[in-house]
């Protein structure tokens, strides 16, 4: 513990004396309407939307395959079956 005293004080030293250097974010450091605390406020929101877009993209291309494929089946069930297969005794021969 003795040979880590100097270090501990001297990292204390540091914050308390220059304390300028510990406000690191821009909240901390401009004012109420800072343009670096705008630019700031600006990218976390970017940051929590982005997720949210991700996973609402996914889900949105899901469910509209998911509709077209129930549109598609349905359009199919309408249309009468017609057999194309050649029988031969049908045909006469």
């Amino acid at each position: 513990m003795l040979k880590q005293f100097p270090i501990i004080f001297s990292t204390l030293a540091n914050i308390v004396l220059w304390h300028g250097t510990t406000w690191a974010c821009s909240v901390c450091f401009g004012g109420a309407a800072d343009a670096a605390m705008d630019g700031y406020n600006a990218s976390v929101l970017f940051l929590m939307v982005t997720p949210y877009l991700v996973v609402g993209t996914i889900v949105g291309g899901l469910v509209f395959t998911y509709r077209r494929a129930l549109k598609r089946r349905e359009a199919e069930a309408a249309e009468p079956v017609v057999k194309l297969t050649w029988n031969q005794e049908e045909s006469g021969r």
